[in-house]
């Protein structure tokens, strides 16, 4: 065979072919796994894969390495000590299914994922992770390397850059993906992507994954516009659907077939498959599509078109606990929402602590377990009791589009007091073995709370209006260590508002951290949990972890029978809040909910 450019120049258009990762889920590997450490594991399937498109008529075979970087394999399968050998292996395991009947294209996919991971990883870094991958696929053997499903132009920029250095005459095809109604993830448009592509080092540039079809269709037919270079095509087979425990895609070569004329026809020289298509869909372009061209396409260039830069609203926060905690002294009550649907007799108990307090605080899940969630709880309250609630909010049970979802819904409903937290896990609760989400760190929970408060949302693209969320953030303050608190200030710099702590009791270790929170402005609402008896100090302080209760509170506690305990337990917490008053902005109660009495003795003395 001639090498890949002398038989790109000579061909009317090229075909590749289709998903591999379908083809490899669809022999019973789950996902989660490792799809590209199949190459040492299970090679044979590979091969197998491989095998089947040549023989449906593929030209090109890209290698099974899409997210074979030393990034990916060690951040979620640690496996990064592997990285060449998996794609030295899925090059080799290519070079010897095709038998000289097609060329090799080593795969190679983004190193960031946006939003899967906080970890940030500077261009140098970058760098040396796209040289790894890159090297080893070349000593493999391949033709041509493939950039495929980027979402970042700078990283797929970057990435042109160091291939072009490592094999300065390989054939190099960059492609992007638009599934956010025509833009990338990022929010850029085709015209702006081809426009980047045009002036690169790339040999060929094009649009892969997306939707399907007619979105790529429309994506080309706006980059033709701005490159002179060739064009390729690779789009999904439609949209996935879940259906009974599997993923599963239209199975539709012949709608395949018709629009591989008219990208064709859009003057596109490389077609092929992404996710869902199969051996069948290949073979049906390879017979129907034989014999056509790429409509020759006019070479007079437009200037890039830039999307237009979303509106950053600057934030605008009107909360009547907002007011309070800046003026100076705040208070709140911490409660648990039903564990059923009767809401009644819940609201009129908390009815008769509303004018002791400026907000109710509705936890959300504690414990991990299960009760009525809290934005619907402090719907209920915020319209029925007339007083402002700070929902709490964590990232244990709702991945990314849930939680945005939530919060533009607690937007809607005008709950805009929120306290963001990790939550509980779910091992420790009614349901041990439910599914921890965690999609977003609190950092990152933070973050998406201050952009909709921008009007963005975590990418970058534009909501419309802006949300006007009063962020909270929880910190351990008995817990003394530099990262601990390093962690904090992170919060802190993404947009948080107010800081809630843990139950204090040891105020001599907790001086020290209140300082450095008020040189840095920003409130502090500090946890008050009333002792009520011995049992109960004792569960917290050698149980319960980031609580500490001095020998004297306890031994005050210890030979007290339940009344006079739970008279000494508001004494404490009395001379607690008197004695940090000054150095604080309001506290937050913790009160068992039998015992919501307690609340207006403590506010009669405080």
């Amino acid at each position: 065979m001639s090498g890949f450019k002398e038989f790109f120049a000579e061909a009317d258009f090229v075909l590749f072919d289709g998903a591999v990762g379908t083809q490899i889920y669809a022999r019973g590997v789950p996902k989660g796994h490792c799809y590209d450490e199949l190459n040492l594991s299970l090679p044979e399937t590979i091969q197998e894969i491989h095998r089947e498109y040549v023989e449906a008529g593929a030209q090109v075979i890209t290698t099974n390495t899409f997210g074979a970087n030393a990034f990916i394999l060690e951040e979620y399968f640690a496996l990064g000590d592997k990285t060449r050998e998996i794609n030295y292996y899925g090059a080799r395991l290519a070079r010897q299914a095709v038998r000289g009947r097609a060329y090799v294209a080593g795969s190679i996919g983004p190193v960031t994922r946006p939003l899967d991971t906080d970890k940030k990883i500077d261009f140098q870094d970058l760098r040396a992770i796209f040289q790894e991958q890159i090297e080893a696929l070349l000593e493999g053997g391949v033709d041509l390397l493939v950039l495929e499903t980027f979402a970042d132009l700078d990283e797929l920029l970057l990435a042109i850059q160091v291939a072009r250095q490592v094999a300065p005459d390989i054939f190099i095809l960059a492609e992007t993906s638009f599934p956010n109604n025509g833009l990338t993830l990022f929010g850029k448009n085709p015209y702006e992507v081809g426009f980047a592509l045009e002036k690169s080092e790339a040999d060929a540039l094009g649009s892969n994954c997306g939707t399907g079809p007619q979105s790529v269709l429309e994506t080309i037919k706006k980059m033709a516009r701005v490159t002179r270079k060739p064009l390729s095509a690779m789009p999904n087979a439609g949209l996935a659907q879940f259906v009974n425990g599997k993923f599963y895609y239209p199975f539709n070569p012949e709608y395949f077939v018709r629009y591989g004329q008219k990208l064709l026809q859009a003057g596109v020289k490389i077609l092929g498959g992404c996710c869902g298509t199969t051996p069948e869909h290949i073979r049906r372009m390879a017979a129907e599509l034989k014999g056509l061209k790429p409509r020759s396409r006019s070479l007079s260039l437009i200037g890039p078109v830039t999307t237009t830069a979303p509106k950053v609203y600057k934030e605008r926060i009107e909360t009547q606990y907002k007011t309070q905690v800046e003026k100076g002294w705040a208070v709140s009550v911490e409660l648990d929402p039903p564990k059923d649907p009767n809401i009644d007799k819940f609201l009129k108990k908390i009815e008769r602590i509303a004018p002791y307090i400026q907000a109710y605080n509705i936890s959300d899940c504690p414990m991990a377990r299960a009760r009525m969630s809290s934005i619907a709880t402090g719907n209920i309250i915020q319209q029925q009791l007339q007083k402002e609630v700070v929902i709490h909010y964590t990232c244990r049970d709702r991945n990314i589009l849930g939680i945005q979802s939530d919060l533009l819904g607690a937007a809607a409903l005008g709950l805009n007091n929120i306290l963001t937290l990790g939550g509980d896990p779910p091992a420790v609760g009614d349901y041990p073995f439910a599914t921890g989400v965690y999609d977003l760190t609190t950092e990152g929970l933070v973050q998406l709370c201050s952009a909709l408060n921008h009007g963005r949302d975590l990418l970058g693209n534009p909501l419309g209006r802006p949300t006007h969320f009063y962020i909270g953030v929880g910190y351990n303050i008995n817990d003394q260590s530099l990262p601990a608190f390093n962690s904090l200030v992170k919060k802190i710099n993404q947009g948080a508002h107010f800081v809630v702590t843990q139950p204090v009791f040891n105020l001599a270790s907790c001086w020290p951290r209140l300082e450095e929170l008020k040189k840095k402005n920003i409130p502090v609402i500090v946890g008050a949990l009333p002792l009520t008896s011995f049992k109960q100090a004792e569960y917290f302080h050698y149980e319960v972890p980031g609580i500490i209760i001095p020998e004297k509170f306890l031994a005050r506690l210890e030979k007290l029978k339940a009344k006079e305990a739970e008279k000494e337990g508001v004494k404490i917490t009395i001379e607690l809040i008197n004695e940090l008053k000054p150095a604080i902005n309001g506290i937050l109660l913790m009160i068992s909910f039998n015992k919501l009495y307690l609340l207006e003795e403590i506010m009669a003395k405080i």
